[in-house]
């Protein structure tokens, strides 16, 4: 993808609003209830979804992010049981999921971003990010937006990834343009990508640099 090409949503495919109601939860994933941005408030959504409850450790045992998605979410339990039921998630054909303030909070596990990757998340749209958590997004290639983007993107307008890419160093724009990290360093193997050298003067440098 290049900086100029447009983001838009793919006819079909399907938002996954993490609502605070959890039946709201339980009818989208059933495919009883469609919702769009005008029609929820942000403070209808989660805030603090933590990596921990998007991939609990014993889902992380399965290595495959194939079978990692499967419990994508299982960490969220009300009265013991998930609400997230088994390939529920990539079961439900959604490409952008919604919440609130400081999506991807505690461990930061980057196993979170490849269960909702893998169950078809190619957006992840909230109020705010946990820092580690937005590393883990871009690293493997999954777009960030707020909610501002998504009303946007549900009323058929396409969005520039330049608008995705705001706020972030020259590099890192350009992992983002090419989809994830593992993509760019390809890319950038080949002499694809061609990076400024940095206005360092020389000093004393340590060993690692």
């Amino acid at each position: 993808m290049q900086a100029n090409q447009a983001v838009s949503l793919t006819p079909g495919k399907r938002v996954l609003f993490l609502t605070r109601d959890p039946e709201r939860i339980r009818q989208q994933l059933r495919g009883e209830l469609n919702l769009r941005m005008q029609d929820v408030r942000p403070e209808d959504l989660m805030d603090d979804i933590n990596t921990d409850a998007m991939t609990p450790a014993w889902a992380c045992f399965d290595y495959r992010p194939e079978d990692i998605a499967r419990n994508a979410y299982a960490g969220i339990t009300l009265n013991g049981e998930r609400l997230f039921p088994q390939d529920s998630l990539r079961a439900g054909n959604f490409e952008v999921i919604v919440s609130g303030y400081r999506k991807g909070v505690g461990s930061s596990r980057e196993t979170a971003v490849q269960a909702e990757k893998w169950s078809g998340i190619r957006i992840a749209i909230a109020a705010s990010f946990a820092p580690i958590h937005a590393r883990n997004n871009i690293a493997q290639g999954v777009l960030m937006g707020d909610h501002a983007m998504l009303a946007r993107l549900q009323r058929g307008e396409s969005i520039a990834l330049s608008e995705f890419q705001k706020g972030c160093d020259k590099i890192t724009q350009k992992v983002i343009e090419y989809g994830g990290l593992f993509a760019f360093t390809k890319a950038y193997a080949r002499g694809d990508v061609k990076l400024e050298k940095p206005a360092t003067p020389p000093r004393p440098m340590n060993l690692a640099e």
